[in-house]
């Protein structure tokens, strides 16, 4: 019974909502972003370039070999950084990097991942129209999930699943309280987006764009 209140804790809190008074921006100047989910993990996907900012002057097309200035949404995801280095695949998964990445603080890093055209809509791909200040408010909360060194991020090399994504140094520790649905719900509170109070699980990221 132990066992089980935080998780029920933890569900309970996923389904209370904040931000209940947002609504998708209709402006001309509105931006779309995409919240994704595999099922596990949740990205935010943002325009690799607007007013607010070009995303190729921090991640720079340069590291990724399959991607070029055509590309034009970019992927950001926060997690445990030993279950990303070691797990390019679900099959690579061990219970000794699930536990260690669940229960005990561990160091993070940052996913990025260029995508060369606009997501199409679906369950697992949710669009979001935000505001040019929302939208602003969005990229200071990723921009400060990076580790910096002179102002540049910190790019861990030859760690990437492909041609188009690589790992960065983040900032704060990962376990359970604090995972990557948290981060991604947390960008999108934030910003002011509608969001789940406490999100571990996809799902309580994911169903406020439905």
């Amino acid at each position: 019974m132990i066992i089980l209140l935080p998780i029920v804790t933890a569900l309970l809190l996923s389904i209370v909502p904040v931000n209940k008074g947002f609504a998708q921006a209709t402006q001309p100047d509105s931006v779309k972003i995409y919240i994704t989910s595999n099922g596990i993990h949740t990205d935010l996907i943002l325009p690799v370039t607007t007013p607010s900012i070009d995303w190729r002057r921090k991640i720079a097309l340069q590291h990724f070999a399959g991607a070029d200035s055509s590309f034009t949404y970019i992927a950001f995801g926060w997690g445990d950084r030993r279950f990303y280095m070691e797990t390019p695949e679900w099959s690579d998964l061990t219970l000794e990097v699930a536990l260690d990445a669940a229960f005990w603080p561990s160091p993070s890093a940052m996913h990025v991942e260029y995508i060369r055209k606009p997501l199409t809509p679906n369950k697992h791909q949710r669009p979001i129209r935000v505001t040019p200040e929302q939208y602003q408010k969005l990229v200071a909360y990723i921009y400060s999930s990076f580790q910096t060194r002179g102002g540049n991020f910190i790019l861990i090399p030859g760690k990437g699943y492909s041609s188009t994504d690589n790992f960065y140094e983040a900032r704060e520790k990962f376990y359970f309280p604090k995972n990557c649905n948290n981060w991604v719900n947390g960008g999108l509170k934030a910003a002011g987006l509608k969001a789940a109070f406490f999100a571990p699980f996809p799902y309580a990221v994911m169903r406020h764009y439905r």
